[in-house]
């Protein structure tokens, strides 16, 4: 893993919309988060990290991520300590590497001379490897006899657990992004524990108020005993909503799980095309609008979502009711609260990287903006498309 870390800190604002489906389903039940107040319907960090960890996944492989299935069932339930013991000890391969990045952390501090390691700078087992790491009292006592002189065994299993803490960040791109809670189990519980994540995701949520619609399905396929009648049955689902979230990356979180600029790069791509990729019927959504701020100090704004407005167009001389959106066609974007912030504190805004879909052209997006950051305005043109 580079030691160059996430240089600067980012703030991105992202908008998609979705169009007769549901946008991400409350487990009882299976309806749209609808604010039962506002009725404003919401979409939590967990899914829109689901089309993030999609795109890597499709892109780089079930390797370059740690939150993913295992296998081909898709209704199998994968615990976090089966996917790293998967990744560590899956295949010869990779044990032999594991067993090597765990000799090198002891090397020269375990004496090989004495029992119970004494063949493991040799030929090391995975079994003795995962006593090593293992926290278990019995284990600790093992590696306490093995040690070389003075050397503290907690020493060396701190610097063990640190490097393949490391070792996983460094191989897993969703974990050096979001962190994990790490709820080891077993011989690996010691590698487990809080690991924060740099970037830190808002729960979505849509601009305006939402219409909740619940259609009939029907499948032919039915039963011996429906014979030909199938199945009938209800979906959930809004016509229409244009969502908004922000998210933070922050450089002094990145020093903990190594995420890097490259990294950063990699989740605006992914969050714009995983959103885009994961076209179902009930995932029927589109991005809109994507603006990531670059800043020179420790700081953002944290509330980019409520300076985004929507502005009702006329239909016969009368503006359309919220509830009656239907497209991008149907409201114009009110940016004045978000103009008012940035040109407020252009001197720390390093750059603007700006993508969009039909919501606002670059140019009627620069409009509004001090001059000095109208020059530190980009628009990324490959965001479509590798």
């Amino acid at each position: 893993m580079s030691n160059a870390t996430l240089s600067k800190r980012h703030e991105t604002l992202f908008l998609w919309e979705v169009r007769k489906s549901n946008p991400n389903g409350d487990p009882s039940g299976n309806e749209p988060r609808i604010d039962r107040h506002t009725k404003r319907c919401d979409v939590t960090d967990v899914c829109i990290k689901r089309s993030v960890r999609d795109y890597i996944g499709t892109k780089e492989g079930i390797d370059s991520l740690l939150v993913t299935k295992l296998g081909t069932d898709i209704s199998e339930t994968v615990r976090v300590t089966d996917r790293i013991v998967n990744y560590l000890f899956g295949t010869p391969e990779k044990t032999d590497k594991t067993k090597k990045i765990v000799k090198e952390a002891v090397a020269g501090r375990l004496d090989d001379a004495k029992d119970p390691y004494k063949s493991f700078l040799v030929n090391p087992s995975s079994a003795t490897l995962k006593s090593i790491i293992s926290n278990k009292k019995e284990d600790k006592e093992k590696l306490k006899k093995a040690v070389k002189g003075d050397v503290s065994a907690d020493n060396i299993q701190g610097d063990i657990i640190k490097t393949m803490r490391s070792y996983l960040c460094g191989s897993f791109k969703d974990l050096r992004m979001f962190g994990s809670v790490l709820a080891l189990e077993d011989d690996l519980k010691a590698l487990g524990g809080d690991l924060t994540g740099p970037i830190q995701i808002e729960v979505g949520t849509s601009l305006h108020r939402v219409v909740q619609s619940n259609k009939q399905i029907t499948s032919v396929m039915g039963s011996k005993e429906e014979h030909e009648a199938g199945v009938i049955g209800d979906t959930h689902c809004i016509e229409y909503g244009l969502f908004a979230t922000s998210a933070i990356a922050n450089e002094n979180a990145a020093k903990f799980t190594g995420l890097t600029d490259a990294d950063h790069k990699l989740f605006i791509k992914a969050l714009w095309r995983g959103t885009r990729d994961r076209h179902t019927r009930s995932k029927n959504q589109v991005p809109r609008l994507l603006i990531d701020i670059e800043y020179n100090k420790p700081f953002h704004f944290g509330d980019l979502v409520n300076s985004v407005k929507l502005a009702p167009v006329k239909r016969n001389e009368k503006a359309l009711e919220e509830e009656a959106y239907r497209s991008i066609d149907d409201f114009t974007l009110d940016l004045a609260c978000f103009y008012e912030k940035v040109n407020a504190r252009e001197s720390i805004i390093n750059s603007i990287k700006f993508a969009s879909n039909g919501l606002i052209t670059v140019e009627q997006f620069k409009q509004k903006l001090h001059s000095n950051l109208k020059n530190k305005v980009t628009e990324v043109t490959d965001i479509d498309f590798d």
